[in-house]
């Protein structure tokens, strides 16, 4: 039992070399975006809770783009570890063409109902007008966006981390000196508030996007395709993203869309509830950037692996890869837990506001290791194409079970909001044992990057076992 959840010194460095590049990328972003929103957070409550609506929605936007981009890198992973170089570049293209179908649909949506959405999560002018006037600039920054996750996470998938954390940090720092300009009228600049934010999110998502270009055309040799070719990608291999993509788009969609739902549920308390959450989230991502390690850990110890159709491999390297993920959410909680007590000071609003959002990141903090096991098992499943599990584990289950429990609370009850947030993150813990169940089954465990020949010889192997 024990060698089944443990892996030898060769396991954990490649594992390590893989995913702390990512980490350290993503905790710099994470970091910096923190720091953005303490800035934010300087200008008042109807600031922070204006940028908190936004940002939910943008989160919809670019939840929908990751099912897509999912879709296509369960075939990128598996293509990049059967050395299929020329349909690994079809999936990358499939991802630009949809990065740019998503972002504009994105911009138009919320340049036509942009109001009506704020509307829904606030009744205060002030609050309204400020997240109207944030929204105005940053929909902009959807198009670099989408693009940069397009090309960073195919190098990902095919096992290249490092350069992305030098971009990113370049990317970052350049977005917080931006922001410290323009928000508060620093080193010349002028004074702009809550739009001098939006602003310099979009310059530094701009910025980023070009420097993951350059790096494209440099190292992205597997991939890269001329705009001549854009367009051309097989119908078996379009066929067969869309097939995979579906479920997984419908999937983010909903689970984005549940995790909109129950903003509006703890809006109801009121603009010091908005407030909360987003200082609840900014801090907390700080250990939740453990979760992309865990999904490009997965995409190539079990998805490239997968590929190379070493099933057995793939199989034992799940489970290490389970076991790992809840050992480090458990350092991980307790480090959130600690910060809980006196990062909150450094936001310029109520005490009742930090309060709840105190509450709330304590919960997180205990909660992050059921979070972790469910988003390790989230990923194996997904590697497979077992997307009718994942599919079931997230957002059936969500709008079965937690969706109806968030709006029962928010509008048939006075509970206070950390109670209805207690609620909502302690639903994973059942989420979990239908999480083990489908991973135990093993309908993940298959290569979809098979000719039929391969496919042909490993059925006969397996009616010899």
């Amino acid at each position: 039992m024990f060698k089944l959840f443990v892996g030898d010194r060769l396991f954990y460095k490649t594992l390590l070399t893989l995913t702390v590049p990512l980490v350290l990328q993503q905790l710099i972003t994470t970091s910096v975006q923190l720091i953005d929103n303490i800035m934010v957070g300087r200008l008042g409550e109807s600031a922070i809770s204006s940028v908190a609506v936004i940002n939910q929605l943008q989160f919809v936007i670019i939840l929908v783009f990751f099912g897509l981009m999912a879709g296509s890198g369960i075939f990128t992973s598996q293509y990049f570890g059967a050395k299929d170089f020329d349909k690994l570049a079809q999936t990358f293209r499939f991802k630009i063409i949809a990065g740019v179908l998503v972002a504009a649909l994105a911009v138009l949506i919320l340049t036509v109902f942009g109001r009506n959405l704020v509307i829904a999560f606030t009744d205060t002018d002030e609050t309204i007008g400020a997240a109207l006037e944030y929204l105005a600039i940053v929909k902009w920054g959807i198009f670099p966006l989408v693009l940069s996750i397009a090309i960073s996470s195919t190098f990902r998938e095919t096992g290249i981390t490092r350069p992305l954390l030098y971009i990113s940090t370049v990317a970052v720092f350049i977005n917080t000196v931006l922001n410290y300009a323009l928000i508060f009228g620093q080193f010349g600049a002028p004074q702009m508030g809550i739009a001098g934010a939006a602003i310099a999110t979009v310059i530094a998502r701009g910025i980023e996007f070009l420097l993951m270009f350059v790096y494209m055309l440099y190292k992205g040799q597997y991939f890269t395709s001329n705009l001549r070719h854009l367009l051309v990608i097989d119908k078996k291999v379009l066929y067969g993203i869309i097939a995979m993509a579906l479920p997984l788009t419908f999937n983010e969609f909903m689970w984005s869309l549940g995790q909109t739902v129950f903003l509006q549920a703890y809006s109801t308390r009121g603009d010091s509830a908005l407030a909360a959450m987003n200082m609840t989230n900014a801090i907390s991502q700080l250990v939740f950037v453990t979760f992309g390690g865990i999904g490009t850990g997965v995409a190539v110890l079990v998805g490239n692996t997968l590929g190379k159709n070493e099933l057995d491999v793939a199989r034992q390297n799940a489970y290490k890869l389970v076991a790992f993920s809840v050992v480090v959410a458990v350092v991980a909680g307790v480090f959130l837990f600690g910060l809980s007590f006196f990062i909150l000071d450094l936001y310029a609003v109520s005490a009742s506001t930090k309060a709840i959002a105190a509450f709330n990141i304590r919960v997180n903090a205990f909660c992050i290791p059921v979070f972790s096991l469910n988003v390790s098992l989230f990923f194996i499943l997904r590697s497979g194409g077992d997307t009718r599990s994942t599919l079931l584990m997230d957002s059936v289950f969500m709008w079965v079970f937690v969706v109806p429990m968030a709006l029962i609370f928010a509008y048939f009850t006075t509970i206070p909001v950390t109670l209805m947030f207690l609620a909502v993150q302690t639903s994973d813990v059942p989420k979990a044992f239908i999480a083990i169940s489908r991973f135990k089954k093993g309908h993940w465990v298959k290569n979809l990057a098979a000719t039929p020949a391969v496919l042909a010889a490993q059925r006969e192997a397996e009616s010899l076992a």
